[in-house]
């Protein structure tokens, strides 16, 4: 499989780095987990065509995590063909109302859908690709998911574990994606102090990962706050890592105030204080094979 970063950055905006986006090509689909801003131009720039995409997961709700959702699943309808097979979704709980207050009848894009589906240049358009009838309203296949519940596609599976984050607002997943005899691990975002140490359910996502994409924003100053006996956030990220046997470990979800020359070679260096495997500083568009 082929794991490409789309998303790298924070809510922040940025110039640099699009917010967090990941894309997994298997078998004959391609996935991707989540979609913030900035994603969908990622994933045009990687080679992928909108048509091309068949699951779509998201961890949690947050914006910056979602939002380019609404170009891909809009794209998808307006300019695929009446025979594209639909779109699965999957999510937390939460995601079908989402969904339906942005692409439902009464949802915020009901007047802009409501001409598409009935002016003629659009009906025209919707028949010169095979159409027929009345075009109907966009939608794919939406599954609100729990921890216990498995995703699986072509050659590939992905299981789910609860990690601390914005907790009881919302939902939060960490992934573990297996394809091949191979397994990519994403952490999601993490809101844990540093002196409780790695999340918990990090470890089963974790276990003998070939790559790793883990969470590393706002730590810039942690280092300076660092007391005996109490390690800092980065040296955590590279404790979980080290006791997963994590093969590469690339961080990601980086903000403007830690994404600094100076502050990003210290980060990276407090993070292998306690993680002897490779260790890579993510970017946007950086891809990797595994399997």
């Amino acid at each position: 499989m082929k794991v490409t970063l789309l998303g790298t950055g924070s809510p922040v905006p940025s110039l640099k780095r699009a917010s967090a986006g990941y894309m997994v090509e298997v078998g004959s689909d391609v996935v991707l987990i989540d979609h913030g801003p900035g994603c969908f131009r990622n994933m045009m720039q990687a080679g992928i065509a909108v048509t091309d995409v068949t699951h779509v997961i998201f961890s949690h709700l947050h914006f910056d995590h979602c939002a380019d959702f609404i170009r891909l699943f809009f794209h998808r309808w307006d300019i695929g063909s009446p025979g594209l097979a639909s779109m699965k979704v999957f999510g937390p709980p939460g995601l079908k109302d989402m969904i339906d207050k942005i692409f439902g009848p009464e949802g915020a894009f009901k007047i802009d859908l409501t001409a598409r589906t009935n002016h003629s240049n659009s009906l025209e358009i919707y028949r010169s690709r095979g159409g027929e009838g009345d075009r109907p309203w966009p939608e794919a296949d939406v599954y609100e998911v729990r921890e216990s519940d498995e995703i699986t596609g072509d050659r590939w599976k992905v299981v789910l574990a609860t990690v601390p984050h914005h907790q009881p607002y919302l939902h939060c997943y960490g992934v573990r994606l297996e394809a091949d005899g191979a397994v990519f691990a994403y952490s999601s975002d993490i809101s844990l102090p540093a002196e409780k140490g790695p999340a918990k359910p990090l470890y089963s996502l974790a276990k003998d990962a070939d790559l790793m994409v883990h969470y590393l924003n706002s730590f810039s100053f942690d280092m300076e706050k660092e007391k005996e006996g109490v390690p800092t956030k980065q040296q955590v990220v590279g404790q979980l890592a080290e006791e997963c046997r994590v093969k590469t470990l690339v961080t990601s979800h980086h903000g403007p105030a830690i994404d600094q020359d100076g502050i990003r070679e210290r980060v990276i260096a407090d993070v292998a204080k306690n993680y002897s495997g490779k260790l890579i500083w993510g970017e946007d568009l950086m891809s990797f094979e595994l399997g």
